[in-house]
Formats: C-alpha cells, structure tokens, sequence
C-alpha cells in the first residue's frame, strides 16, 4: 500500500518559492508581505492535508514563520481570509455590509440600479444594468396575513446595500468569522430578507451570514425581497415572526445597538419581557440578575458614551489615543470621561421610554458629536502634529492638557446653557437633551472660537506654559479666572 506523502521535495520547493517571487522578492503567501530571509519559509497546504488536500505544487504556499504558527488548524485561504477580516474591522469606524461590499467590489461597484416589469401580477423580471447579465423572472407571492408581495431571488451582490434605516447595527466580527466558517461546509438554510424600493434592493435581516459568504467569494446572495412594503408594518411584522434576538435590529438608534453589544444575553432578555422599556427599568432588571445599580449605571453611560466616540461624523475621534494608534494623541477615553460625557451628558437612568417623543438621548448624542467636531475643527485638525512639534502643536498641547481641559470643559458647557437660556438646574443638568435651533447653534460656534481666541493660549511665557500642564483643574480654573478667561468674557463680556 502506497503511504500519501506529506512533503514537497526540495525541487517542489523551489518550484513554489519561484512562484510567489515578484521583481526577486519573495513575498508571503499569507498577506503578500515580502520575506527578507528564505530561512524564515515554512510550507504549508492550502487546502488542509488533514481534509485530504494533496502535497503538490499547486496546494502549498509558502509563509513566514510567524504566520505559519498562527494558522493552526486552519487552511491557508481561510487564514488570510481571518488576517484580512482582522484588518478590516481594525478601523476605527464600526464595519457594514456597505463598508464590505465597497472593500470587495469598489466604492462606486455596488448598490447598483434593477429595472423591474410587472406585466404579470403574478411575475417580477429583475433587469439587471450589467448587459452580460440575463434578466430573472421571479414568481410573485402574497402574504396571507400582511398582504405584503414578496419574491425570492438569487441577487448578485453588486446590486444589494445595506438597508440603513432597518439595519442601522454594525457587523460584529466574531460573528461573521464564525458564521464564514460554518456557510463553508454547511448549506444556507433560510435567505437573507431585503426590501425593493424603487430601483434599489436593500437587505436589512440576514446581514452576518450575508457579509460570510461575501468574504467566502460568493458573487449571489439568496434573497427574499419584499416590493415596496410599508416600513412600520415590516417592523412589526417580523418582531413578532422573528425571534428575541432579531428584534433587537427593529430599534433605529444606533445607542440601543450598543446596548445589545454591551449588555448581550441581559439585553436580549430584556426585550422579552413585556412592559414599557426605558433606562431605569432596565437598570431594575440589571439588578435583578445580580449586578448593583453603580455597575449598571456605569454600563448604560459606557454605551452612550461609546455610541458619541463611534459616530463617523465625529471629528474628535480620530483624535483619541485608544482610536487611533499610529501616533501620540491629544486625549484619551478616560479624559473624555471627566470632561465632554461629564459635563454634557444626561446621567443614566432616565425613566423616559426608548424612542418615544420625549427620548432625547440621540438628539443629545448627535449635540455632543457637533460639539466636538466643532472644538476639534477649530483647535486640532491642521494643528496637531507631534512630529513638527511647530507653534501651532504646542498651543494645541497646552489647550488639550487634561487639567486644562478639566477647567475649560465646565466653562464651555455653562456657556452653551447661557445661549439656551437655560437657568433651573434640572434644565442645566440636561443641557445637550433636547433639540437645538440652527440660530442656537450658530451662537454656540461662536462662543466655542472665542473660547480658543483668548491670549492666555497664546501665551509661551515659562510660567503660563507650566501653570496649564498641570493635573489639577481646580488650580489651573483660578488660574485661568486671574488671566480673565471666565464664562462672562466668552459670553462676549469684556476685560480679557
């Protein structure tokens, strides 16, 4: 009997080597990064030996030795499929199937148009705006319960996009990967759900399995698609057919995802049980499982607070040292936490129900995000720049100092409760929940560029520098008030 041989010969191996040898640079087969040292090659099979994948040329690549001890048990295709989902939710931005489809294909290469004709109740053709693509003809179905029209189709993925108002959560990594792994032994048991408006197939159920088999090189998607359907009754309708963990998709704010990231199987309880659902009767709920009140406080203020750093319009993030790593930055979470979440966020638990007329916690979140946006335009994009270390970093140094942004912070947000007009300290304490005018705003801008104008910022004398790099904020707020930098003079007062 003829043992199966598990290794190349030396010619084989040299064979492979000269095939991943570009311009005479051995590269990895793993990331495509170049190999100084060939002593550092190790040969591994592509398709698994252990899966009867054969020792040939044409199923061994060669990779670093590091790579080589991380593969583990994996195939090669299916570890640089892992590296590159590594990299890919390694941005700072929360992943979407958008984000993906756009990785993929190209930025303007999906989401394309479909024509569709209906010259038959009972039938859908789908033209496709690819010319080598054929057109579908699909049979038309009707809900018995919702008198929806539906249709099931094989959607190539170029014309799909992420349904953003029924699908606002994220893609969670590990799911994806586990769900990758799955779809590649396992068939795909029930569709991904999609909506046709108009011209445009957006899929807002199905989401993980859809961005596996994308990453698993799948051109079609197996889609149910409703026609035309009217929002709310699809909501409804499939919080009802759907299970406990799929209603928590049917919420459009963005922080009661984070409440499902955060919270996991409690959140997913939660949902289920019957009732009015606010922050203070999930804080109830939370100390019924056994944690205290502080931690379940803490953790709802972790999900606001995550929900404002995550939001893409935010230009303050990219500036916070656990976002973005590639060099030093002015703050960190934890800063943030003791000034902007401190003084400008509604301390969790409110007893207002989720998304009701009264809920102001995204208006409050999306204030906040302009807020800092605003504060990072003026005082930190184009200025901070650790490598220059110029006239215009220092400032930013001194500005972005965490005592001096202790002392600065509390003043910009009574500032911002004088433009409201908000004198109850009720009122005060809510001062970002609620809805903000664009005259308010305007007057806000304002008051936050006259904020960052006073000369003490400008100030490099030994003594100035040295009283706004300390740690206590209490010290350099005196300080600050005997330079004449007080919420009256940013208000527009006089004697700075």
């Amino acid at each position: 009997m003829t043992s199966i041989r598990r290794q190349l010969t030396e010619a084989e191996k040299e064979t492979v080597l000269a095939q991943q040898r570009r311009d005479n640079v051995l590269r990895c087969f793993a990331i495509d990064h170049p190999i100084d040292n060939e002593s550092d090659v190790e040969f591994h099979h592509i398709k698994p030996f252990s899966e009867e994948g054969p020792t040939e040329v044409a199923n061994i690549g060669a990779v670093c030795k590091d790579h080589h001890r991380r593969i583990r048990t994996l195939s090669l295709s299916e570890f640089r499929d892992q590296l590159a989902m590594s990299e890919f939710f390694a941005n700072p931005e929360p992943r979407r199937l958008d984000d993906l489809l756009e990785l993929k294909l190209g930025l303007s290469s999906y989401g394309r148009s479909v024509r569709v004709a209906r010259d038959q109740p009972s039938l859908l053709v789908l033209h496709f705006t690819d010319p080598q693509r054929p057109s579908q003809t699909c049979p038309v179905f009707t809900c018995p319960a919702t008198a929806m029209k539906y249709f099931y189709s094989v959607i190539p993925i170029a014309y799909i996009r992420n349904d953003s108002d029924l699908q606002p959560r994220p893609l969670e990594p590990k799911r994806v990967w586990e769900l990758y792994r799955h779809l590649a032994a396992h068939t795909q048991l029930a569709p991904a759900v999609c909506r046709l408006v108009g011209t445009d197939i957006m899929l807002f159920d199905g989401q993980h399995k859809s961005a596996a088999q994308i990453w698993a090189g799948r051109q079609g998607l197996d889609c149910k698609v409703y026609i035309e359907p009217e929002v709310r009754l699809l909501k409804d309708t499939n919080l009802i057919a759907h299970d406990k963990l799929r209603q928590m998709a049917f919420f459009t704010s963005t922080l009661i995802a984070k409440y499902s990231d955060i919270f996991k199987q409690e959140w997913e309880d939660y949902l289920a049980k019957p009732g009015p659902k606010n922050e203070s009767d999930f804080v109830a709920f939370l100390r019924e499982r056994g944690k205290t009140s502080a931690e379940a406080k803490k953790m709802l203020m972790m999900a606001v607070e995550q929900d404002v750093i995550d939001d893409p319009s935010n230009l303050f993030s990219e500036y916070i040292a656990e976002r973005n790593r590639t060099r030093k930055n002015p703050v960190s979470i934890s800063i943030l936490q003791k000034t902007f979440f401190k003084e400008f966020v509604l301390p969790p638990p409110t007893t207002v129900e989720f998304e009701s007329l009264d809920d102001f916690r995204s208006e409050e979140k999306h204030n906040l995000v302009r807020i800092m946006s605003l504060v990072a335009k003026k005082q930190i994009v184009g200025n901070w720049n650790p490598e220059a270390n110029n006239a215009a970093h220092q400032r930013a140094e001194r500005i972005f100092g965490a005592g001096a942004m202790r002392a600065w912070v509390p003043m910009l947000r009574d500032v911002v409760a004088q433009v409201l007009q908000l004198y109850d300290a009720a009122d005060r304490q809510r001062v970002l929940f609620r809805t903000i005018s664009e005259p308010q705003w305007a007057l806000i801008e304002g008051r936050v560029e006259r904020l960052f104008t006073h000369k003490v910022w400008d100030d490099t004398s030994p003594d100035v520098v040295s009283q706004l790099k300390v740690n206590a904020a209490e010290q350099i707020r005196t300080f600050l008030q005997s330079r004449r930098l007080t919420v009256n003079w940013i208000l527009g007062g006089h004697g700075a």
